[in-house]
């Protein structure tokens, strides 16, 4: 308002400036040529005209009636006997006439200003909003669409006008999108969650709801939509983040009964197979307790590192030896190719170090199905702080600030598909026949509990890469949330 306020200040006061500059000049050069005081006169009347409707355009009626009076009072005191009476009249008849028509005038450009700054805000506000906003006539041809729509959906406005809203959606969702807009010209309709399809990035689930709008004999419906896949991921780590957490509980509290009965268990099998004979027929049978029991205490380990459990017993491990170690006594159908550093060295308990490694190095050589093939692992050792290879089709976790370890197992099998890798990570999930569906969970859950950051890239028959980043011994982090 104050700028508003001194603009017009200004304008007014500039129109004052030019009407009488103008006028004294034409004044003062006409008297100079020698004209009758009435020619003298009369011209600066005729041109002050347009300067009082510039005063009225620019300030207002105030300044307008202002510059009305201050001619007159111009005249009367410079030329006291002016003899044209006539000039008098038109002074007093058409002065205040210019000065109303042109104040209207203005107060029309004015509405006319604010209406079009109203109507460029809306329109902004509208083009700029989160939600889809698109106007259809009653078959639903699309007449406008903001540009958040058209964004989101990869299409440019004129594409997109006069195209069927339909046609945008995916095929099974069509017959919803017709029977919404039918009942929506009838009654109200509830919202319904529609897949709609982006030229990029497939389809999007957008959550729209249908207004019509009578406009004479025809209707036009107001489609409104909302895009609903952050919705949608955050219930979806929501019920995650729960299922994670009942785990964690069940996996607790069961393994720490289970252990106990899996210590007794093989103690005893152990100790009566000891008294044993080789070649006693009950030696064979206790063995198979002893293979059994620790198949057992496997899975429990498994279990507890899904749930994120971190064992209280931790100390520097170079992951060469780690690694060397269980090749050594876990032999796999195919190749591994190592490329290891001395200096990689995690904080962690040798059990869950074992398990991180071997289940990265089983799922990778199993992704080659009954065939042999070649698993590429790398362990470096990072001074600088990590930075990820490009995009990654799943990700877990933070990046360690400071010093970090890098784990990479690479494989060239069949890859994952969409539908696979969205629950590749939840337990018990499995495609193998003879698979647990622990192996990706646990790694996840040591990663976690490490304070670490997961990658995996994967395309369907051309391989899965899987990337670790830990924090490096000395520089540990809690597991974040």
């Amino acid at each position: 308002m104050g700028f508003l306020s001194r603009s017009r200040a200004l304008s007014a006061g500039w129109s004052y400036a030019i009407a009488l500059s103008l006028v004294a000049i034409i004044a003062v050069l006409r008297f100079s040529d020698g004209l009758p005081a009435v020619a003298v006169v009369e011209a600066p009347f005729l041109f002050f005209y347009p300067m009082i409707a510039l005063g009225t355009l620019f300030g207002g009626a105030g300044p307008g009636f202002t510059a009305v009076a201050f001619a007159a009072i111009v005249v009367t005191t410079t030329f006291p006997t002016f003899p044209s009476t006539a000039n008098w009249a038109v002074l007093a008849i058409l002065g205040p006439s210019v000065v109303l028509g042109f104040s209207r005038l203005k107060r029309l450009r004015d509405r006319s200003s604010a209406l079009s700054e109203e109507s460029r805000r809306l329109r902004f506000v509208i083009d700029h909003v989160s939600d889809w906003i698109f106007l259809t006539d009653e078959q639903g041809v699309i007449q406008y669409a903001n540009q958040t729509a058209c964004t989101q959906l990869g299409i440019l406005p004129d594409r997109l006008i006069g195209t069927r809203i339909e046609d945008i959606t995916a095929e099974a969702h069509r017959a919803a999108v017709r029977d919404l807009l039918a009942r929506c010209r009838v009654r109200s309709a509830p919202p319904a969650e529609i897949l709609f399809n982006r030229v990029e990035h497939g389809t999007v689930p957008v959550e729209i709801g249908c207004t019509a709008i009578s406009a004479g004999d025809s209707f036009v419906i107001h489609v409104a939509g909302r895009d609903v896949a952050e919705r949608r991921a955050v219930e979806r780590k929501l019920a995650e983040a729960r299922q994670w957490e009942g785990l964690r509980v069940l996996a607790g509290g069961v393994a720490h009964d289970f252990n106990n009965l899996l210590t007794s268990i093989l103690g005893n099998a152990s100790l009566a197979r000891a008294t044993l004979p080789e070649c006693h027929p009950v030696a064979g049978l206790l063995e198979s307790i002893e293979t059994a029991g620790e198949r057992s205490a496997e899975l429990v380990r498994m279990m507890l590192a899904s749930a994120g459990y971190k064992s209280r017993a931790r100390e520097a491990l170079r992951l060469d030896r780690v690694l060397g170690k269980l090749l050594a006594e876990r032999p796999l159908a195919g190749s591994v190719v190592l490329k290891t550093d001395p200096n990689a060295e995690i904080e962690s308990d040798g059990s869950t170090a074992e398990t991180l490694l071997w289940s990265l190095i089983l799922n990778a050589a199993e992704s080659y199905g009954e065939s042999k093939g070649e698993v590429l692992v790398s362990i470096s050792a990072r001074i600088e702080p990590p930075v990820p290879d490009g995009p990654a089709d799943f990700e877990d976790g933070q990046m360690p600030q400071g010093p970090s370890v890098q784990i990479v197992v690479r494989d060239s099998g069949y890859g994952m598909k969409p539908e696979v890798l969205e629950r590749a990570f939840d337990p018990f999930f499995t495609t193998k026949f003879t698979g647990r569906g622990l192996g990706l969970p646990a790694v996840r859950g040591i990663v976690r509990a490490q304070g670490g950051k997961l990658r995996l890239r994967t395309t369907p028959s051309a391989g899965t890469t899987v990337e670790v980043w830990l924090p490096a011994a000395g520089h540990h982090t809690s597991a974040s949330a």
